[in-house]
């Protein structure tokens, strides 16, 4: 009996952290609607909302940023980094440190452009999406940026039971029913935050709602987003939905599409549905995975219009009547290292 009440008192409460671990509990409170989401004064905006208090240029033209792949913080050794979950439900000081993390200079660039609203292209905390690395990784690094965000998640977050801490952090933000996809509007521009991570083949709630939108707007030029590219230099495992996706808004004549994923920068010929270079008609993809991971040099591919390495950076967009201008620029410098212009597709 005495052996039988030492085992019971050292694994209880091992299994009760391991339960509050896995995330599952804390998951089944937001499905209850016992916890909160995201607090009312940055996350109840909708992503219509944002895009509307966004200055627009001459001829309604509209600048976006667009990055993904962000915070990533350095943990100090100890409980809180050993059971991040347990650690915060106690109080205990976070392991976390976001004053070092690689996204701190990519920050700092998007304050160039204080009005802009920025594309977050998943991935935006690892290495689980779980909520306490939204709260003590990504917010502190992030919050200044947050109410100007329209995020889209990545295979990160849905490390995370059903991506709800991703959920709960971005609250109506993040589009309706937690699906991870919505649209808005501006001026000629049809803007969609897709999710890759999710099922989007033919007959897909995700792929009837997206031939639904795009029949119903009117707009001429069409931007997509979503993390895992369709066709990259890289290409890796899971990309199903993403190749789907791709072939959806390139037979309706989509201009671009911006992508994370892949931790460096790339823009691609314009593509064909096949991923196949389509020079008159295709789409453009751009990979902006360089919120502050980044990868070392790989071989470009022949779909490969241009490929920047080991730079953390931020993708600018400037979105005109019939036209769209991008510019990839370095986040330590500034320095601009891709840059042009392309008319907009034909919608079809």
């Amino acid at each position: 009996m005495r052996l039988s009440a030492i085992l019971a008192a050292v694994l209880v409460p091992l299994l009760f952290i391991a339960a509050i671990e896995s995330q599952w509990p804390a998951y089944a409170a937001y499905e209850l609607g016992v916890t909160g989401t995201a607090s009312a004064t940055e996350g109840a905006a909708t992503p219509q909302e944002v895009i509307n208090r966004a200055p627009a240029g001459p001829g309604d033209a509209l600048t976006l940023l667009a990055v993904g792949d962000i915070a990533n913080c350095d943990e100090a050794p100890g409980l809180a980094a050993a059971f991040p979950v347990s650690a915060d439900l106690l109080g205990i000081a976070s392991a976390f440190e976001p004053a070092t993390a690689p996204a701190v200079p990519t920050v700092r660039l998007t304050a160039r452009w204080p009005d802009a609203p920025i594309l977050a292209l998943g991935d935006l905390v690892y290495s689980s999406g779980k909520p306490v690395e939204f709260s003590d990784c990504f917010d502190p690094i992030w919050k200044g940026n947050r109410g100007r965000t329209l995020p889209t998640p990545g295979n990160h977050e849905y490390n995370s039971p059903e991506a709800f801490g991703y959920y709960q952090y971005w609250g109506t933000r993040a589009g309706p029913d937690d699906r991870g996809f919505y649209a808005v509007h501006h001026a000629n521009w049809l803007i969609l935050s897709l999710n890759s991570e999710t099922e989007a083949g033919p007959g897909s709630p995700q792929a009837e709602w997206l031939a639904g939108t795009l029949a119903a707007s009117p707009e001429a030029c069409v931007l997509a987003f979503y993390h895992r590219p369709a066709h990259s230099l890289q290409a890796r495992d899971g990309r199903e939905n993403a190749v789907a996706l791709f072939r959806q808004l390139e037979h309706a004549g989509a201009s671009v599409v911006l992508n994370g994923h892949n931790h460096f920068y790339e823009r691609t010929l314009p593509l064909g549905a096949d991923g196949e270079p389509d020079i008159q008609h295709g789409t453009v993809a751009l990979t902006v995975g360089t919120g502050g991971e980044t990868s070392g040099a790989l071989p470009v591919a022949r779909t490969t219009a241009r490929a920047i390495f080991a730079h953390p950076g931020v993708l600018r967009l400037d979105l005109g009547e019939d036209a769209f201008g991008w510019s990839f620029l370095d986040a330590a410098s500034g320095a601009t290292l891709d840059a042009g212009q392309a008319p907009c597709n034909t919608r079809r």
